[in-house]
Order: C-alpha cells, then sequence, then structure tokens
C-alpha cells in the first residue's frame, strides 16, 4: 500500500515549495508531521543557499479549505508534563529552523489558518492571503 506524503518538498522554477497535505484534518500538525517539516527544512537549508538551490521557499496547505489547523488536538491530551513540555519544545525548534534558512520564505495562505499563524508571524518572512478567502485567522 501506497500512501501520499503529508508533506510534500517540491522545486518550480527557483523556489522550493512545502505543501501540508492532511486536507481530511484541516491540515492539523501531528508530531509525526512536524519531524515531516523538519526534515523537509533541513533538506531546504542545506541546498537553498541561493548558489544552485532555491531563491525562496513557499509555503502552504492543500485544499480549499486550511492552510493549517494548527495543533492536531487528538494528540494535545497525550503526554502530560514533561512529556507535553519535550513536545512543545520540539515543535518550537522546528519552527525556528524556517526563521534561521538562508533564503525567504513566504506563507501562501489559501484557508483556515490556526495557531500557526502565530508561529508564522515571527518565522516566516512573508506572509500572502489568498483574496477569495473569507473569515478564519490569517494574519
Amino acid at each position: 500500500m501506497t500512501t501520499t506524503p503529508v508533506v510534500r518538498l517540491e522545486r518550480r522554477e527557483e523556489f522550493a515549495v512545502l505543501t501540508l497535505d492532511r486536507q481530511e484534518a484541516l491540515n492539523a500538525l501531528s508530531f509525526a508531521i512536524i519531524e515531516e517539516i523538519a526534515a523537509a527544512l533541513d533538506q531546504v537549508a542545506r541546498t537553498g543557499d541561493g548558489g544552485g538551490g532555491a531563491r525562496a521557499l513557499i509555503v502552504t496547505g492543500a485544499g480549499p479549505k486550511a492552510f493549517c489547523a494548527g495543533a492536531d488536538i487528538k494528540e494535545l491530551p497525550v503526554g502530560r508534563g514533561l512529556e507535553a513540555k519535550r513536545r512543545m519544545r520540539r515543535g518550537q525548534q522546528v519552527f525556528a529552523l524556517l526563521d534561521a534558512l538562508p533564503i525567504p520564505s513566504v506563507a501562501v495562505i489559501n484557508g483556515f489558518a490556526f495557531g500557526w499563524r502565530i508561529t508564522a508571524a515571527t518565522s516566516i518572512t512573508l506572509r500572502w492571503r489568498w483574496r477569495r478567502h473569507r473569515g478564519g485567522a490569517c494574519s
């Protein structure tokens, strides 16, 4: 059985495009997806130096409903105390990688954005909202 990757990293001309594709959960972030994002950002950092790599990273969500619904609430009760703190810290470390990229990053917000918008505000260089999107938190 072949599964479609939830985090896709593709090259489109001069850009690296990271797409969250978990449409059935409005692209919510599980702990496993956060690790997939870390691997993708590591790959962009290694190849995106402006030399032979991408000139910018574009981050978007698949589907018309959501850019990212934030944390997967099904996983939030899992782990209390030190384990929960470790997982939160890991998420913060992964999103700090966006800020450390050697190239600019652009969030193409194509639907609802919850939770992620706070991280994006401090980590992503530029946020762009599709005009057709109405409602939700996108700034």
